[in-house]
């Protein structure tokens, strides 16, 4: 029987998916300048987060979870009755980026409520997680991956002339805020706060 090695999603590789956002949104929206001491404070503000999700790069990950690539099986039984596609991208990564991939869909909304439920079953059937810290690494991963999301819409529309990943933008700002509530993302909210205007954060 074939096996496929899972590679790791390292901090090398969130970093590069993180750094879409400072690649990409000056371009789609002037009025975010980054210059070479703002990059050095980016870097800086996510370093602690990549290497506490780089450690924790344990589970299969599909890592492009959301809705359009699940499929519903009703002559299966159980978990089998949800079928996936579009998984050649699979990894190791940290258990919580596929649920939040899910619970913060960038293309349709997900009620706080929906989101808030999905989220005690998880926990129901992983009894044995410090939540709170669990809490902390999905608020970071989930803003991480807006961030890329974000720069990956405005290259979207930039470069490749497809102006309606516009339209998905507000949603992202709206998951991007929340994550930065929490107080582990402090540096990150800084300099989003210093270098992108509230006018373009909504």
């Amino acid at each position: 029987e074939a096996t496929w090695p899972l590679l790791a999603y390292d901090a090398l590789a969130l970093k590069t998916g993180a750094d879409l956002f400072v690649e990409w949104l000056p371009k789609f929206d002037p009025r975010v300048m980054v210059d070479d001491a703002a990059r050095a404070a980016w870097d800086a503000a996510w370093a602690p987060i990549l290497k506490r999700a780089a450690e924790g790069a344990i589970a299969f990950t599909h890592r492009d979870y959301h809705a359009e690539n699940l499929l519903w099986l009703p002559d299966r039984a159980g978990i089998a009755r949800v079928g996936l596609i579009d998984f050649q991208d699979c990894v190791l990564a940290h258990p919580s980026w596929d649920l939040h991939f899910l619970l913060q869909d960038a293309r349709r909304d997900v009620s706080p409520e929906l989101e808030a439920r999905a989220l005690d079953h998880y926990f129901a059937l992983r009894p044995h997680l410090d939540r709170a810290a669990f809490m902390a690494d999905y608020a970071a991963l989930a803003a991480l991956n807006e961030a890329r999301i974000i720069g990956i819409f405005s290259r979207l529309v930039v470069r490749d002339g497809k102006p309606r990943y516009a339209n998905f933008m507000p949603r992202m700002w709206s998951h991007l805020n929340r994550n930065l509530a929490h107080p582990d993302l402090a540096a990150v909210r800084d300099w989003i706060e210093t270098h992108v205007p509230a006018e373009v954060r909504q």
